[in-house]
């Protein structure tokens, strides 16, 4: 029995092949400078529905909270040290051409009596208007920046800085509540000496300290569905370091990438018995924090134990992001609450095709949904979140014509391994490169046969989704450019299936019926009919 158009399968987030391409005008450059307790960051960057495209980033390491004395000042290095970061970054965002700078100070401006002379010298010296802004506001900011492109509805965020970490509650993408504790890694590392090879006392110290941190403050416990989300230098640093160890992996960002209970205690154990000399050797280690990764893990490790997650999904956005897109006050009232997920995923594929492919956005998408339709009805309704992902490649393929027609498929696969993919988890990305690459050599690499993130289940069905890619490929480049997907015909039955499509040949597509059958174990017919 042919199947009827039900253009209500295809997932809302999927652009629409009759609309026009509704893309948002070309975003204007906006700039945040953090100054933080470890170091400062100025971020030039292009802000969209879609995500952020960072343009230049400017960093110093200034550890502030080893400049602020006993009685509370910070001293004249310190405030030396910050000025001359707010000039070279004032100027990093000039030649930049953007002239509205969002600046704000957090834990050790925050704790420090003297913070009136800086912020006065950098208004007076170069019209910035810094702000140092409570525990409080931080957190919101780090909720509006970290969760917004993550795939999540409720759960934790903890954001590592160095002086302080913060923690926002949230549920249905909503902010709940807040805490701030002075759980910061350079805090931590400072205090109890975890900076070289540390003693076995001063460790479980750390660890005594940040479990009552935790338990005076009431930090819950999170409940079954959900997430434990971290962001941070610190935390994306440790990540860094689980997944060197994760090989083979075959998603390139930290945006979405999920570090366990296990193998954050292992990293404990490996930094804390080295060296600083010894640490700055581990490949990939950032030589700015060898001296206060320990403390961040052992704040991360105990976060962990103490909420019952198994694991925390790394942001790679943060405060800066968060700036970006709230430059103004927080609201003092009221709840603070982010895009739904469908929405964010579906600015995030407009986002990468207006970037790199704008002009093959109607193809695409309609590529996607006769993918959609060819793929419920060859696994019965099955397997729909395997199905989300083949749509989703399908729209997505034609990056791969802007960099080398001839391998599009495989280019496209490593566009997608390397751009961050704002509400999409890495499952979903490295679903969508196999079936590329898949499709275009017949065989998965070994980075995709043997990586944890795909399960055995995507591994076994991963073939049949690329022999789907192509055929609606294949039926897509041959339908003229005002027909509807619904005038082909797609019939399922247990001995195969028969497609009847406006436009196609007998040459058409050789070899598409072999690789089919192999796939499938049953063959496919598709034949011409009328438009």
């Amino acid at each position: 029995m042919a199947e009827p158009p039900q253009p209500w399968e295809t997932p809302d987030f999927l652009p629409n092949s009759h609309s026009s391409d509704g893309y948002a005008p070309e975003p204007a450059l906006t700039a945040v400078i953090d100054v933080g307790s470890g170091s400062a960051r100025a971020v030039v960057m292009k802000l969209s529905t879609g995500g952020v495209q960072v343009l230049a980033q400017q960093r110093l390491a200034l550890n502030l909270m080893s400049h602020v004395d006993r009685q509370g000042r910070l001293d004249a290095e310190g405030v030396t040290s910050t000025l001359d970061a707010i000039e070279d970054f004032v100027q990093v965002c000039l030649g930049y051409g953007v002239t509205t700078i969002s600046a704000v100070g957090t834990e050790a401006l925050r704790r420090s009596h003297n913070t009136a002379e800086i912020t006065l010298a950098a208004r007076r010296k170069y019209g910035v208007d810094l702000r140092v802004i409570s525990g409080h506001e931080e957190a919101g900011f780090c909720f509006i920046g970290a969760v917004q492109g993550l795939p999540v509805t409720r759960g934790m965020l903890t954001d590592l800085g160095g002086g302080s970490m913060e923690l926002v509650g949230f549920y249905d993408r909503s902010m709940e509540s807040r805490h701030t504790l002075p759980l910061g890694s350079l805090r931590i590392a400072d205090r109890f000496r975890l900076t070289d090879r540390p003693a076995a006392e001063d460790l479980d110290a750390a660890y005594r300290h940040a479990r009552q941190c935790l338990e005076a403050a009431r930090v819950p416990r999170l409940e079954k569905g959900d997430t434990l989300v971290g962001s941070g230098g610190s935390m994306r640093l440790l990540s860094k370091l689980d997944r060197r160890r994760q090989r083979p992996y075959p998603v390139k960002t930290m945006h979405g990438y999920c570090i366990g209970a296990n193998g954050l205690s292992k990293l404990v154990d490996r930094l804390a018995s080295r060296s600083l000399e010894e640490r700055s050797l581990i490949r990939g280690m950032n030589p700015e924090r060898t001296h206060s990764i320990v403390g961040g893990a052992v704040a991360a490790q105990s976060l962990l134990h103490h909420t019952g997650a198994e694991s925390i999904m790394i942001s790679g956005h943060g405060l800066r992001e968060g700036l970006a897109r709230q430059p103004g006050p927080l609201p003092v009232q009221g709840r603070i609450s982010l895009m739904p997920v469908n929405a964010v995923r579906r600015n995030t594929l407009r986002d990468v095709i207006g970037r790199f492919a704008p002009s093959f956005t109607r193809r695409g998408a309609r590529r996607a949904a006769l993918a959609g339709r060819i793929a419920r009805a060859v696994w019965a309704g099955r397997r729909r979140r395997l199905t989300s992902s083949l749509e989703c490649a399908a729209l997505l393929l034609d990056l791969g014509s802007v960099v080398d027609f001839y391998n599009r498929l495989n280019r496209a696969a490593s566009i997608l391994s390397w751009t961050d993919l704002p509400g999409f988890t890495h499952r979903e990305a490295a679903q969508m490169a196999a079936m590329l690459i898949y499709a275009e050599r017949g065989v998965l690499p070994k980075r995709y046969r043997k990586t944890r993130i795909l399960t055995d289940g995507d591994r076994r069905h991963l073939g049949q989704a690329a022999q789907v890619l192509l055929l609606a490929d294949e039926l897509e480049r041959r339908l003229p450019p005002t027909a509807a997907i619904d005038s082909v015909n797609i019939a399922a039955s247990t001995g195969g299936i028969t497609v009847t499509t406006p436009a196609w040949s007998r040459v058409s597509a050789p070899g598409l019926h072999q690789r089919w059958e192999k796939e499938f174990k049953q063959p496919i017919q598709i034949c011409r009919g009328e438009p």
